[in-house]
């Protein structure tokens, strides 16, 4: 028989035909194959061949073929069980297995496995007919009518077929047609890698054999703004150069796929060193990326799990590398980590501290407390600090402990609108006593997100019936550096309704007069890390004096805060500083103890005085 009519009889015969490489693999597929499963035969070249059988049938399965291998014997009967629709749908199915010949897989790598029993070192052929219309108890008849109803399916099947190939535009037409209505199923449309289904599928298939396996996944931190900043296009061809630079730095058998939004995921089999790889992904993606005519760096938080014989399967190892991501996200930004069985206990930890926090914000159970900011020339308080609060077991837990909660939660905008709200409404009759007076509040990047955040704050004020020009907005050097043009935009937005602008932990970061002076500022916060370098006043520390002056020149107010000792106040003032803050003046007390707040405050200046 010639080759090229076997081909087309192949291609043509009315049962689905599917050819298994070594590896458990489809390397082959007929026409047949492709109508009866509902995919386009390009998305099954090279796929698991699981993906076709629904959960419950794998393993029966997978041991037929273990068996074949062992006994190179058809099995007597065919294998009756459900296949799986590209649509999702199960339908009953017969399928016949029979062992290739050995020349004809001559050039296999070596034997894989595609069951949980032995290690075929052949390629398999199937044979799969729907069996929808069979029953075990039916009658001869019924029998012989299903199989010319099998029959007719068939010839009307292979009419259509023919009736196409008389006519060349007909089949490609509908190929087009048909690849555009599944393009979907286990590709991501966006940047063709994988889906989660499709990932799912070589993550059970990779669990079964005996090699080493290891996932990645990885979480791009700040694609929300970054979107917000580019716009929708550009954060697409952002997605699109990521996904292509994790694809060269794994090798072309490993699996890259997006899992949708802003995670990726990384399935590496064999690989003898997966520190190595998540070190290469890290380095790759750390080096800025061209798109939409702006040049970005998106954070990275990436976690790495391996399987052990303890892994109970795909699920448990995905997992435990989201455990690892999440601890990774507190490291800072580019940051991976491997898992490690105490991150779960520190995980459970972190969710009961998200659902109490939860809870607290719903009750209303976020406090403000209130640190007064003093003006040594003035001999008064000019200014209060709200620090939010959260009283939890009847301890008060401060804000560097929960609010990392509240961010990483995104809990952070409501708890910021809850503090804005009450420390407008609690210090109003105090602000009413002096237009000079205001109050201070802290405000993360992450609600610069919300677009109509500045409008929000105006709103809240207006309801409050507090003047704009008495609030300040405290923000730390990174947002102003590092955040997108909406952050400046609602900036300024601000400030021209009257509320200012401070700059905290002023000299972290790398803030020059020349951009300080480009920015919406009219405050900035020597940071407590410089204050605690003095200790007896008697040191040379000539920055202080920098700073200020390059402050000042700028037409910027400048406070110094954590200040705790007579002679940490007596430094400052000498050097020009505005105001001052810290425990030697008070420690943040709720709105019920302003009085005895201010009396401690102007208690420590008069003592600073005197000791000068």
């Amino acid at each position: 028989m010639e080759s090229g009519f076997a081909q087309l009889l192949l291609e043509h015969t009315p049962d689905a035909l599917l050819l298994l490489a070594p590896d458990g693999s489809i390397s082959f597929l007929n026409a047949a194959a492709e109508e009866l499963f509902g995919y386009p035969r390009a998305q099954l070249l090279g796929a698991d061949s699981s993906l076709l059988l629904a959960e419950a049938s794998r393993e029966d399965f997978h041991g037929v073929l273990a068996g074949l291998c062992v006994t190179g014997r058809r099995p007597r009967e065919p294998f009756a069980g459900s296949g799986r629709r590209a649509d999702g749908t199960e339908l009953p199915v017969e399928i016949t297995c029979a062992l290739l010949p050995l020349e004809t897989t001559a050039g296999a790598t070596g034997p894989d496995s595609i069951g949980a029993g032995a290690q075929p070192a052949r390629s398999v052929a199937l044979s799969v007919r729907g069996a929808g219309h069979r029953t075990v108890a039916a009658s001869s008849d019924q029998r012989h009518g299903a199989a010319a109803a099998d029959a007719a399916a068939a010839d009307a099947a292979t009419q259509r077929r023919r009736t196409a190939a008389a006519s060349p535009a007909v089949p490609a037409a509908v190929a087009e047609h048909d690849d555009q209505l599944k393009a979907g199923v286990l590709r991501d449309p966006l940047t063709a890698l994988p889906n989660g289904t499709l990932f799912n599928e070589r993550l059970a298939a990779a669990m079964r054999r005996p090699d080493p396996v290891d996932v990645l996944l990885l979480n791009l931190d700040d694609l929300k703004s970054l979107t917000g900043m580019l716009g929708r296009s550009s954060a697409d061809e952002l997605l699109v150069e990521v996904a292509s630079r994790l694809r060269n730095c794994v090798r072309p058998h490993d699996t890259v796929a997006r899992l949708g939004g802003e995670e990726f995921v990384v399935l590496l089999t064999e690989c003898l060193n997966a520190d190595a790889v998540a070190a290469r992904i890290a380095e790759s993606l750390i080096e800025p990326l061209r798109v939409g005519g702006t040049t970005v760096r998106p954070g990275l938080s990436m976690g790495l799990a391996s399987k052990t014989p303890q892994t109970q399967d795909g699920a448990e190892l995905l997992r435990q590398a989201e455990t690892a991501m999440t601890a990774a996200k507190t490291g800072g930004q580019h940051s991976w980590l491997r898992f490690r069985p105490e991150m779960l206990s520190t995980a459970a930890h972190r969710a009961d501290g998200e659902t109490g926090l939860r809870r607290a914000v719903e009750l209303g159970q976020i406090s403000v407390h209130y640190q007064p900011v003093v003006s040594p020339g003035l001999g008064a308080v000019v200014q209060f600090e709200a620090f939010a609060r959260w009283e939890r077991h009847g301890k008060l837990i401060p804000p560097n402990q929960f609010l990392p909660v509240a961010e990483q939660s995104g809990l952070i905008r409501e708890i910021g609108d809850e503090v804005l709200r009450r420390a407008c409404a609690e210090i109003r009759p105090w602000l009413a006593g002096d237009a000079a007076y205001s109050v201070a509040v802290n405000v993360s990047g992450l609600q610069f997100q919300n677009r109509d955040f500045a409008t929000d704050v105006l709103a809240i004020v207006r309801s409050t019936g507090v003047d704009p020009r008495q609030l300040m907005l405290e923000l730390t050097e990174s947002v102003f550096f590092d955040a997108d043009s909406d952050v400046l935009r609602q900036l300024r937005q601000l400030r021209e309704a009257g509320v200012q602008i401070a700059m905290d932990d002023f000299g972290t970061g790398y803030s020059s007069p020349g951009r300080l002076k480009e920015l919406p500022l009219d405050k900035v916060k020597i940071d407590r890390s410089f204050v605690a370098m003095i200790k007896t006043g008697q040191e040379q520390l000539p920055f202080f004096n920098t700073m200020v002056n390059a402050a000042h020149a700028l037409g910027l107010h400048v406070t110094a805060e954590g200040i705790e000792t007579p002679a940490q106040a007596k430094y400052l003032m000498d050097r020009g500083c505005d105001s001052l803050q810290g425990y030697l003046f008070a420690k943040p007390a709720p709105a019920s103890e302003l009085a005895g707040t201010m009396e401690s405050a102007l208690t420590a200046i008069d003592k600073v005085d005197a000791a000068r």
